[in-house]
């Protein structure tokens, strides 16, 4: 007798995944890196955004990092292409070169999935680099070590028969072993509808009924009803494989079922214990592929690539030290630094101080030397402290040039407008591109020491402000709300699914302020504020996140969630622009003012 795999617990127990929002930030128009690229994300994806329809992102909340790519095709041998959480939008038929606006295919997505499973980098149609199958969990959280991963898929593309009319149940493991499991149920969601030729593999009816479906889409500006992609394979491509189930980890819930194909350009996944709108979903392509390209993900050797070691000797004025809670301290000069992966800027710190900077990312140096501790949890209360010149200092948070927060492209620069930094200005300069002034852009950069907060677990029923602070406050939700509140609309992604809130509260450099923050004769670049809730979880925020001079976010403390009071009569620490809402706190009983450079 053939057993079903899901009971009615645990699918009560994933439902309620669901519950735990992550907030990602909403796209803007000035993001776009070209108007094919909005006109084309607005179509399917503004709607989710707008509170009109519940389903799943086709390309993402936000317009993501946007490059100039070698395509051997393009004009000058390269193309424009912007990132997305699920893919990568790409221009074909650019202006000047047979441009034809009216083409469907002008905006498409590339080959992700074939690149990332087979480890060959296409630049061009028939120009390919090798580099290394990834070994990235393509459905799951990506610390999942038991997960399958693109590599896992890359013995599975062969062409097989025709078998539509027939089900089957088979499970893949990280190895890539496919395990037949003939005495479980096959379900409707499993049957096998579709047949493509051109590849040889077969689609379920849960992938084909997804790629086939109508809904409330943006066309030529107003809303309307139509397929959301047509032809059913744009966006996806056609399968490279066979359907498989997997064991793997979502949100932290480990052992859940996931029905995983992998197309050309995406991955469809089937959860069947989340909410039915949100069951089917295109995995994360978009972020897989940026990581593997750009920071080397995905190598498979366990750990983060070990720093180049200085050449030469390194000494106190031409080198950096990197310091404090990580696990292996380093000290790179020019020499180490040059040969790491580079990233370029352009900033704009007010009057004649305009410049493209290059250098390696900032994220890439701390976690090589081991600066983001286990993770998870550990990231949110991490913090940098950089010194400069004459000992000038200041603090970063890690969740401002964390990708999976806020994701600020902070660079470690040696080169400023073609040229090596000189003198007094270098070796290295900090670049805080997201900051207005270049406050926290220390010239002669020598130290940047890794922080970690103690644990705290405050007590109490109300918001205490304390600190660095003249007036120190004592709040409830009451209180806050009598403060000219305001409303920030905030899309949370938890385990892959999407859901738009709105919250209402105060801007907190509104409260800090209030309670006297800003002390006379204080940096503020060193400063930061340690949030606190009732559970005992903790996230840093540098000032410079809040204070208009620098990036000036509108973080706030909000008393309401979609209009409803939150529960136990508290309030929540509320992050609009962190990628997935890890230093959102609710249920928030402390804020408190600190300041590194005392």
């Amino acid at each position: 007798m053939k057993k079903a795999r899901f009971s009615i617990p645990f699918l009560l127990v994933c439902a309620s995944i669901v519950l735990v929002a992550l907030a990602v930030r909403t796209s803007k128009a000035e993001n776009f890196a070209d108007p094919a690229f909005q006109q084309t994300w607005e179509r399917t994806d503004k709607p989710v955004v707008d509170g009109v329809v519940k389903r799943s992102f086709y390309w993402g909340p936000a317009a993501g990092p946007q490059e100039i790519e070698p395509y051997t095709e393009g004009i000058g041998g390269k193309r424009l292409v912007q990132y997305f959480d699920k893919s990568r939008m790409e221009i074909n038929n650019p202006p000047g070169k047979n441009a034809n606006s009216a083409d469907p295919f002008r905006v498409t997505n590339g080959l992700l999935t074939v690149e990332l499973v087979t480890g060959k980098m296409q630049i061009g149609p028939s120009t390919f680099v090798n580099r290394y199958p990834a070994q990235i969990p393509l459905a799951s959280d990506t610390d999942d070590p038991n997960a399958p991963t693109y590599a896992s898929f890359a013995g599975l593309m062969a062409p097989v028969g025709n078998k539509v009319g027939s089900s089957s149940v088979s499970y893949i493991d990280r190895a890539g072993k496919v395990t037949p499991e003939p005495n479980v149920a096959a379900t409707t969601a499993e049957s096998i509808v579709y047949f493509e030729p051109s590849t040889g593999h077969n689609i379920p009816k849960v992938f084909w009924d997804f790629l086939n479906a109508s809904g409330p889409v943006y066309s030529g500006g107003k809303l309307t009803t139509a397929k959301l992609s047509d032809p059913w394979f744009y966006a996806s491509g056609f399968p490279i494989s066979e359907p498989y189930w997997a064991k793997v980890k979502i949100n932290g819930q480990s052992n859940t079922d996931v029905y995983i194909q992998a197309y050309q350009r995406r991955v469809l996944t089937y959860v069947p214990s989340l909410p039915p709108e949100f069951q089917v979903q295109m995995g994360n392509i978009g972020q897989h592929y940026y990581d593997w390209r750009y920071k080397n993900a995905g190598q498979g050797t366990g750990g983060q690539t070990a720093l180049p070691q200085p050449t030469g000797g390194a000494s106190a004025g031409d080198s950096l030290l990197i310091t404090g809670a990580v696990k292996t301290p380093a000290t790179l000069n020019l020499t180490a630094l040059k040969p790491i992966a580079a990233q370029t800027v352009q900033v704009s710190f007010g009057a004649g101080d305009n410049h493209t900077y290059k250098g390696p990312l900032l994220l890439d140096l701390l976690q090589a030397v081991g600066g983001d501790g286990n993770k998870g949890r550990d990231l949110p209360i991490r913090y940098i402290v950089a010194t400069g010149q004459n000992g000038q200092k200041a603090v970063l948070s890690w969740g401002e040039i964390d990708p999976i927060f806020e994701g600020t492209k902070a660079i470690v620069a040696y080169n400023q407008d073609g040229s090596d930094l000189q003198g007094g200005q270098g070796p290295v300069r900090l670049i805080m591109p997201s900051d207005k002034t270049g406050g926290r852009s220390l010239y002669a950069l020598s130290r940047l020491e890794v922080r970690a907060l103690a644990p705290n677990k405050p007590s109490g029923s109300v918001l205490q402000i304390t600190g660095a602070v003249k007036n120190p406050l004592s709040l409830t939700a009451n209180d806050v709300a009598s403060r000219n509140p305001v409303t920030e609309k905030v899309t949370y992604e938890s385990g892959g699914v999407s859901s738009t809130h709105s919250y209402t509260g105060v801007p907190l450099l509104q409260l800090l302020n209030e309670a006297g923050a800003n002390v006379s004769g204080q940096s503020s670049a060193t400063r930061y504020i340690v949030a606190a809730n009732s559970e005992g979880r903790q996230a840093v925020i540098s000032w410079g996140e809040l204070d208009p001079a620098y990036s000036g976010l509108n973080i706030i403390v909000a008393f309401q969630e979609n209009g409803i009071a939150l529960g136990g009569g508290l309030t929540r620490l509320v992050m609009p622009n962190d990628a997935r809402g890890g230093r959102d706190l609710p249920y928030l009983l402390s804020l408190d003012v600190r300041d590194a450079g005392q």
